[in-house]
């Protein structure tokens, strides 16, 4: 497993330089939650927003008239709904876990698939209650979001969906209710975040009237905390479960999204978000001389795990079958531990925040 010891030991070892960081390139905390906020949370809340309506809109085109054209336009906008998620996901705290939002948009994990069991009653039923929104919202978190949504239209939905017979229009009107549903959701997410009297406004202006946050290095805890919240998620949640006991003994099954074949979509896109997150934070300019190479390499090691899982063959479900796939998704769920341990402790350390509660405790 690769260690940041090597490169500590070397960076201690060369000769003391004069102070290459001067004091008018520091950053407070306070600047490294504004940077977090307006450079990553802001637009990446837009942007999933956007997807969710693009999505919205070709469950409604194809419903209209489907044909296999329209289904794989419908199929690329869910998978950009699903990237624009992954790289939202890990923020863990203000509007995404208020009114169960976050489960409402992904349940996951679901252990027993009880989403799926859901979905399937619902559609088997044929129980119009959740062709209509309002009643949609009242029911089981698990039958309302992504992963739903998957199950009404993906794997062998997709026939009964061109065929338009009586159950194709009926995955057509449960699938429009979770389409609204979820532009609704990402409305608010995004309505949210952009509020400057919001949620924001207690990150970026701790003081002691302030509920949440009395300082700016709370605050910072709270923003690198996400960092370290996504990579638990794309390595505990994601990756894990599928690697099982070890090689040989793989759980393809339990891979996230794999009925649309869009696991390693998913995983692409997390962690890219989690690297263009980072170097949002503009973290150099807070690092004392002795931890400056650890902005550059934190990134390296994100685009080396990036590289390789590129390199794997999807689907998931059928490459970690095979040693060379296994191998590979391994190797970037070791290089993910590496990262989150090493921006828990020494880029917390070097940062001079703490961090503390994690949003996965419990899970």
């Amino acid at each position: 497993m690769r260690s940041f010891l090597a490169p500590l030991l070397v960076i201690l070892a060369l000769p003391s330089l004069s102070h290459a960081v001067e004091a008018e390139d520091t950053q407070s905390h306070g600047q490294f939650v504004a940077n977090a906020v307006e450079g990553y949370i802001r637009p990446e809340f837009d942007r999933f927003a956007g997807t969710l309506h693009a999505l919205d809109g070709e469950i409604e085109t194809f419903c209209a008239a489907p044909d296999a054209a329209g289904y794989d336009r419908l199929a690329a906008s869910y998978r950009g709904a699903l990237q624009g998620f992954a790289r939202i996901g890990f923020l863990r705290f203000g509007p995404l876990i208020e009114d169960h939002r976050l489960e409402r948009l992904l349940f996951w994990p679901d252990r027993k698939s009880t989403g799926r069991r859901q979905a399937q009653a619902a559609v088997r039923e044929r129980d119009e209650s959740v062709l209509r929104v309002a009643d949609l919202q009242e029911k089981s978190v698990a039958m309302q979001g992504l992963l739903a949504l998957e199950e009404v239209l993906f794997d062998e939905a997709r026939d009964a969906l061109l065929a338009a017979g009586e159950e194709g229009r009926f995955r057509c009107g449960y699938a429009t209710a979770i389409g609204e549903n979820l532009t609704g959701i990402g409305d608010a997410l995004a309505a949210e975040w952009r509020d400057r009297k919001g949620y924001s406004a207690l990150l970026l202006h701790p003081g002691q009237d302030n509920p949440a946050f009395r300082t700016d290095q709370e605050a910072a805890s709270q923003i690198l905390g996400g960092l370290t919240t996504g990579l638990q998620i794309v390595r505990d949640q994601w990756m894990r479960p599928v690697l099982g006991k070890g090689p040989g003994r793989p759980k393809p099954l339990m891979a996230l999204f794999r009925r649309s074949g869009n696991s390693l979509a998913m995983m692409d896109a997390a962690l890219r978000g989690l690297k263009d997150y980072m170097a949002a934070l503009r973290i150099k300019p807070m690092l004392e001389e002795e931890w400056v190479w650890m902005d550059d390499s934190l990134q390296f090691e994100l685009q080396s795990a990036l590289k390789v899982l590129g390199e794997i063959k999807p689907p998931l479900s059928s490459a970690v079958r095979k040693p060379e796939g296994y191998g590979k998704l391994q190797f970037v769920s070791g290089i993910i531990e590496d990262v989150r341990e090493s921006a828990g402790s020494q880029l917390a350390i070097a940062l001079k925040i703490q961090v503390g509660f994690n949003a996965l405790d419990g899970d």
